[in-house]
């Protein structure tokens, strides 16, 4: 106790110190201010250093070590944060964030975030861009302030130890190493201290050696506008705009085993370049909507420039409009994704999942049976138990709905199913497709981290819908050409692939429509299992050329089981 009050006595010292220093500097006086400025100080930090809540919080994680409960506790207290500091950022700092390419953060296994430091708030800013559970390493000074020292240990950051301390340095580390290997993410500053005047210092290597020895990639970011909404040294915050660009994920599973000091040193330089480009605007962001304006992102966030231009915009009333409109349904969003969250912590998922498709399908049979008729066929093909993969063609997003439909229908079973990642980033679309078995997946690219999920649950006896196409036609019998992945995941998981052929939906939900039409009759038909990559069940995975010709093959089989000459039958 006694070392630690020394610790926070010094702390004290320095900061009020400082912060006189910096007063006098901006004022360039010693007047009454400046008197009247240090005794305030002084009372807040005392006020701080001897409030009630930090021991209390001691306390409380005594009682959750003793039941053993510090990593699930955890957990659920980042969930229950990512409501409220979400609301807090959002109203106090219209906090928003864009991603590189328009592309999600990993939503699967573990990683790294990286990006400058300006503020202590950094990594709530940093936090809300992810929706993943991220535990910041963070150096021990700020786990002997008062109440800081609580929210950093409720919120799971952990301590790099004390400095020159080389077996606390190293514990920090296997303790980093140990999270991403249970498919948690780490969130490192890799300058190691916050930056006083805007400038980006040197990286320091930790991220590139823990990520290559891990094999986990490094998601980068740039946080701009927190200097300003709360400076070093400063207690207090100022209600400036705050804005986060996500990198895209950056993977260094070549460099397993093979890594030297040069190599370290080249790959921390080009990770904090990335870093540079980032706030340089560097990429393409113009795809992403702003959270209330479909405007093209500037790419130079918080220079002289920018500022002036922001300042010349007139906000009238339907610019606020559209910012809360979109606030409202965000904080719904949130609340439910942190609702989902907290039901896996406590293994009720997969109850509620059960649930959630019950009650959608009483309402789907109301509007089928009213206004959007099917007929489905061939659904005794489909495994009462066990694994296997469901592949249709896809015509309309009305092909989503009924797919999983006639599986809960005929099979009693739940359909997971792969969905573009576009639909992940509305409010309220997201909490709807997530309560519904559905994952993201990115079309633009192989998408090893969706690949991986969908193995997963595979090997867990999941029945999982793939759309070979990729996307949807505009129907009328037409198909496109196939991807390789379900022939990929099936010849893995040594599962049968069930081929569905869908006719008609494109009448009902045509392409880039915005309404459905009523009376028009689809048809789901379910074929034998194709098993033509059987052959392949636990051999070398054959070349892409047998791939693709697998794939065609499947979707031959899909077309025939298409009933366009009477669609309406």
């Amino acid at each position: 106790m006694a070392i630690e009050k020394t610790i926070l006595d010094k702390v004290e010292k320095e900061i009020v110190e400082k912060s006189i220093t910096e007063h006098e500097e901006e004022e360039g006086d010693t007047s009454d201010n400046i008197k009247w400025k240090k005794p305030n100080i002084k009372f807040l930090y005392n006020l701080l250093k001897y409030n009630p809540i930090d021991p209390l919080n001691d306390f409380y994680h005594k009682i959750i070590e003793h039941f053993g409960l510090v990593e699930k506790e955890q957990r659920v207290q980042w969930w229950l944060a990512n409501i409220w500091v979400k609301q807090a950022v959002r109203i106090l700092w219209r906090y928003e964030s864009v991603y590189e390419d328009g592309e999600l953060f990993p939503d699967y296994d573990g990683g790294i975030v990286v990006s400058n430091h300006e503020s202590h708030l950094d990594p709530f800013f940093a936090g809300c861009a992810c929706n993943r559970k991220i535990s910041y390493m963070s150096k021990d000074e700020n786990f002997k302030t008062p109440i800081v020292r609580t929210i950093f240990k409720n919120l799971s950051a952990f301590s790099l130890g004390e400095r020159g301390n080389k077996e606390q340095v190293e514990k920090a580390w296997a303790h980093a190493k140990k999270k991403i290997q249970e498919g948690e993410w780490v969130g490192l500053f890799p300058e190691g201290t916050r930056s006083m005047d805007g400038e980006m210092g040197d990286f320091k290597t930790g991220a590139i050696r823990l990520a290559v020895d891990g094999g986990v990639p490094i998601v980068p970011m740039a946080i701009f506008g927190s200097k300003d909404a709360l400076p070093k040294g400063n207690l207090i915050g100022t209600p400036v705009q705050v804005r986060v660009r996500v990198g895209k994920a950056i993977y260094y599973d070549e460099y397993k085993g093979k890594l030297t000091p040069k190599l370290i040193k080249q790959l921390t330089a080009e990770l904090r370049e990335k870093v540079i480009d980032l706030i340089a605007g560097k990429g393409n962001f113009s795809k992403i909507k702003r959270n209330f304006e479909d405007i093209k992102e500037e790419l130079s966030i918080g220079s002289p420039k920018d500022k002036k231009k922001e300042g010349e915009k007139s906000k009238d009333f339907n610019y606020w409009l559209k910012y809360y409109k979109h606030y409202f349904l965000q904080s719904i969003d949130d609340a439910w994704i942190t609702f989902l969250k907290l039901l896996g912590e406590f293994g009720l998922k997969d109850a509620f999942h059960e649930l959630a498709w019950r009650f959608n399908h009483l309402i789907v049979n109301f509007l089928t049976e009213n206004f959007f008729p099917y007929q489905s066929f061939g659904y005794e093909n489909v495994p009462d138990t066990g694994a296997a993969i469901i592949c249709s063609n896809h015509n309309s997003e009305w092909d989503v709905i009924l797919n999983a439909k006639c599986i809960v229908k005929d099979k009693n079973r739940i359909l997971w199913q792969m969905a573009k990642q576009e639909l992940f980033q509305m409010p309220l679309v997201n909490a709807w497709i997530r309560t519904h078995s559905a994952f993201p997946l990115k079309r633009s690219e192989g998408d090893r981290e969706s690949y991986k999920f969908a193995r997963d649950l595979l090997l867990d006896g999941k029945l999982v819908m793939v759309y070979p196409e990729g996307t949807s036609s505009l129907g009328g019998g037409e198909i496109l050409e196939p991807h390789t992945g379900a022939i990929r995941l099936a010849i893995e998981t040594k599962v049968p692939i069930i081929p569905v052929g869908v006719t008609g939906t494109e009448n009902t939900f045509p392409k880039h429509s915005k309404i459905m039409y009523c009376g028009k009759g689809s048809t789901f038909k379910a074929g034998e299992p194709f098993m033509e990559h059987v052959q392949y069940f636990d051999k070398p995975m054959p070349e892409y050329d047998e791939l693709k010709r697998l794939s065609n093959r499947l979707m031959e089989r899909i077309k025939d089981l298409m009933v366009y000459d009477d669609q309406n039958a």
